[in-house]
């Protein structure tokens, strides 16, 4: 070999030799470079699989990119995300909790959800998947879920009032220990007259969370309602002004009861502060003309006293059972008062419990028409009616007061006898 044919070889030799360390620097380098954008191509992967609806083959590209995205909480809640669609599109329920529990975990930490750019048909239905999974109160605590938390009770909010119960009482049964639940429940029993009904669900909500307000709000209206000042009364002194506030009602719920108690001085300075809308509740009228007899003596006539005694005397006796009794006051008070509406309404809830239909009956038209919160009456002047032979009349009152009578062997008795079901 001649020297410039080694020379020539030796440049080859040291080419290749450098040629083959850059080649084995470039292949040891790749996974340095690379294992990062590994997972972000298995999430790019799973995207498109799941987009071609090949589900099951997304899940697990989903899996191994949440896999490798530990250290990277954005990239990491995103994977879960699709993760959890893709699982609950392929049918694993108990992977979709899995999942759900993951994220959650990791939210909590690292909150990053709200920041996320994630297609609004995949995040609507991750929220639908999570509102169903995670318990509201969890979801609550995630600043970026809290709406959704309320999110089905707007939900149910705008269903037929048919409906609504059923989906409320349905939450109940899924959720127990989360109080919005039984409130929602109380809360749709009052808008329908229901106190029986109000009194349990709000029962119920205060043995969840005892200091609810709002619960022991709607308690307290509907024992008034239903002339249980008694019961009311431990209530109402434990809620504050900002309570009494939020409520007006408990305003004129505790005048009533004042009234009712005859602490005629607090009865009038409650009374001061009932908003002039409530005003015309019934209850608050009758409750302002006892008020208005007690602390004004000077404008008592010798009759009108007299008949608020027997009034009063009348209602003890109808609580004691004593139906004749109370019957045979009122009428002799009616003779020197004929023209008081309130004897006349109280003669005829009398005369109906003592089954005197023959004085019932002629009550109904002197005590008539009847207003909104005096369905009690519009009860007894069916039951009157009905007693009398008069049966298309008595459906007509019985049905103004059907929505506000509490359940009671009477009531269900002469419900369905005047309407024709027991509803």
């Amino acid at each position: 070999m001649t020297e410039g044919s080694k020379i020539r070889s030796s440049v080859t030799t040291d080419r290749m030799a450098k040629l083959v360390l850059i080649l084995t620097l470039i292949l040891t380098s790749v996974p340095l470079f690379g294992a990062e954008d590994f997972y972000q191509l298995e999430l790019r992967a799973g995207k498109v699989d799941f987009d071609a609806n090949r589900v099951r083959r997304a899940v697990d590209e989903f899996r191994i990119a949440a896999f490798g995205f530990l250290d990277r909480p954005p990239l990491l809640i995103e994977a879960l995300v699709r993760l959890a669609v893709a699982q609950n599109a392929a049918g694993m329920p108990d992977r979709v909790s899995d999942t759900l529990s993951r994220f959650v975990d990791i939210e909590q930490r690292f909150p990053v959800y709200g920041s996320l750019q994630i297609e609004d048909p995949v995040k609507s239905k991750f929220e639908a998947i999570a509102l169903q999974g995670v318990r509201r109160a969890t979801l609550q605590a995630i600043p970026d879920l809290a709406p959704l938390a309320n999110y089905e009770f707007l939900r149910i909010a705008q269903l037929p009032q048919s409906q609504r119960m059923s989906a409320y009482e349905a939450g109940a049964q899924r959720e127990p220990q989360n109080p919005e639940w039984p409130l929602a429940l109380a809360r749709e029993s009052a808008e329908r007259g229901s106190q029986n009904d109000v009194i349990r669900w709000a029962k119920k909500v205060l043995e969840i969370d005892h200091e609810n307000k709002d619960a022991q709000a709607l308690l307290v209206h509907a024992y008034v309602a239903r002339r249980q000042c008694r019961e009311a009364d431990p209530l109402l002194k434990n809620l504050t002004v900002a309570d009494f506030q939020k409520h007006p009602d408990l305003y004129a719920d505790d005048a009533v009861c004042l009234a009712d108690a005859k602490q005629w001085s607090e009865a009038q300075a409650a009374l001061a502060k009932v908003p002039e809308k409530l005003r015309e509740r019934p209850d608050v009228v009758a409750a302002q003309d006892r008020i208005v007899r007690a602390t004004k003596p000077e404008q008592k006539s010798s009759l009108v006293p007299k008949s608020s005694d027997v009034l009063e005397t009348a209602e003890r006796l109808v609580h004691e059972g004593r139906y004749r009794d109370a019957l045979r006051n009122l009428q002799s008070a009616e003779t020197k008062d004929p023209k008081n509406r309130a004897l006349h309404l109280e003669i005829l809830e009398a005369a109906v419990l003592a089954k005197d239909w023959n004085v019932a009956r002629p009550q109904v038209n002197l005590v008539a028409p009847f207003a909104s919160g005096e369905e009690l009456y519009m009860f007894y002047a069916s039951v009157a009616l009905y007693e009398s032979g008069q049966k298309d009349a008595a459906k007509e009152y019985m049905e103004r007061a059907r929505p506000r009578m509490v359940s009671s062997p009477m009531v269900d008795y002469y419900l369905k006898a005047v309407l024709g079901s027991a509803d």
